[in-house]
């Protein structure tokens, strides 16, 4: 039997953990590492958000294997190295991990596994329905829009159902001997919380760790999915799952969410249930789709998939761009939408559309500004989801809105929250006579950005 290194990155659970499983299956001694390479995962190092919620998810999975006699060891630097070091003191001699798509992630550990020659290495799929690089057109070529894509894959979930299992490790955590690596550091020496406190007041509004991943999908499942497709697009409700985050963190996989969702796929419930599970699955699946996309354009976390909308294209305004981060844009669902992310690390995906058709259409700025922002300020910030997202409003993307979509925020206030429950909740200010003025006016900055776009596909030609 062997002695393994459970590398653990962003599958921070036990159940439905490949990696885990092999190494419960196959060691006799266990040791679970995880190796804060800030560095390596540049230029998208976590954000600031994105770190308090790996601490607080770190700690609960240490809790969770400290109960079978294992911890989980802490290291900080270049994983190569501290990989080695582990090596060369413990006598391991397997290494195993669940994978990662990002693409300069996937090439940092293509090359380690060249490097590490004194240990045999395992890797498993993990964190998505079908691995990257593996669903393509009949022309075997990537997708580039999300409807053909969903109709290829969604048949192929239908065997998921029958043919998926979530194995427990209960037992094979039992029966592992630890390892004592006398030269692991603590938790708090990774520095992932802030100096600044303001971090805290998210533990008002978010539990993170694998067991609260699966009570919060317990709880979607009893009390909102029958209605989501309805409710999802109501910022005032409660109406999405809000699983985002535990996803990108890996503390619950999109497998086990999919089969809790099979009764009301199936139709097990009535109709109106079925058709809102099935909404929900697609969110899934866009998620899915997303990673696919950076997968075989990897320039696209940083630059627009079509290229006539360079740098070059987009106005630099830094005081408007300021002032849509602090919420003062003087457009209240807008500035609702960024408190709610200053306070709580996370806003809603209607006025997440909202903002960002805001900041790229009407104020003109790049959306890599405000790709970078939510980057660094969302709990649940996905590299994958960020980028496509963020093109996707702005016009630049893979299966992006049309140049002359805007969402109007008035327009979008009155059919999402025609009461003011959300604004009133998060710019109850905003009917005070001293309420901010618009920094735009809507009408006019609307037609000079269909002006912009129009005038741009012109001049550049189709894009192909």
């Amino acid at each position: 039997m062997k002695t393994t290194i459970l590398w653990l990155r962003r599958d921070l659970r036990l159940y439905d953990n490949a990696a885990l499983n092999w190494a419960c299956d196959n060691s006799s001694h266990v040791i679970p590492v995880y190796i804060h390479a800030a560095a390596e995962e540049q230029p998208w190092a976590p954000g600031g958000a994105s770190r308090w919620w790996l601490h607080h998810s770190l700690l609960a999975l240490d809790k969770k294997l400290q109960a079978y006699g294992l911890n989980l060891n802490f290291f900080s630097g270049d994983s190569n190295k501290v990989l080695s070091e582990i090596i060369a003191k413990t006598g391991a001699d397997t290494l195993v991990f669940n994978k990662l798509y990002e693409p300069h992630l996937h090439r940092r550990d293509e090359a380690l596994q060249q490097t590490l020659k004194h240990v045999e290495i395992i890797t498993f799929d993990s964190g998505l329905f079908f691995t990257p690089g593996t669903v393509l057109n009949n022309q075997q070529l990537p997708y580039r829009v999300f409807t053909p894509f969903y109709k290829k894959i969604r048949p192929l979930l239908d065997q998921l159902y029958h043919s998926y299992s979530v194995p427990s490790p209960v037992e094979g955590l039992k029966k592992l001997a630890p390892v004592t690596v006398d030269f692991a550091l603590s938790l708090h020496a990774l520095d992932l919380l802030d100096d600044h406190r303001w971090h805290e007041k998210l533990h008002e509004h978010w539990l993170p760790g694998e067991e609260n991943a699966l009570n919060l999908l317990e709880h979607f499942l009893d009390e909102s999915v029958r209605d989501y497709q309805a409710d999802r697009d109501i910022p005032s409700h409660e109406g999405t799952s809000r699983l985002s985050p535990y996803l990108h963190f890996g503390e619950i996989t999109p497998q086990q969410i999919y089969i809790s969702l099979w009764p009301l796929l199936e139709g097990a419930y009535r109709s109106g249930a079925m058709q809102s599970a099935e909404v929900f699955l697609k969110q899934l699946l866009w998620r899915e789709f997303a990673h696919h996309v950076l997968w075989f354009f990897p320039h696209t976390s940083s630059q627009p998939m079509n290229p006539r909308y360079k740098k070059t294209f987009w106005r630099a305004h830094k005081n408007n761009f300021n002032l849509w981060t602090r919420g003062q844009t003087g457009i209240p669902i807008v500035d609702a939408g960024m408190k709610q992310l200053w306070q709580t690390g996370w806003m809603h995906n209607r006025v997440r559309l909202i903002s960002s058709s805001f900041l790229t259409k009407n104020l003109g700025i790049n959306w890599t500004e405000g790709a970078h922002w939510f980057w660094d300020t969302l709990v649940d910030a996905d590299l994958a989801n960020n980028s496509m997202g963020w093109q996707w409003v702005a016009g630049c993307g893979v299966d992006a809105a049309p140049y002359y979509r805007v969402f109007n925020p008035n327009t979008q206030t009155t059919r999402f929250d025609g009461a003011h429950k959300y604004i009133n909740t998060w710019v109850p200010e905003h009917i005070e006579l001293d309420y901010p003025a618009p920094i735009v006016d809507l009408a006019s900055s609307r037609e000079k950005a269909l002006q912009r776009y129009k005038q741009n596909i012109t001049s550049q030609g189709d894009f192909i």
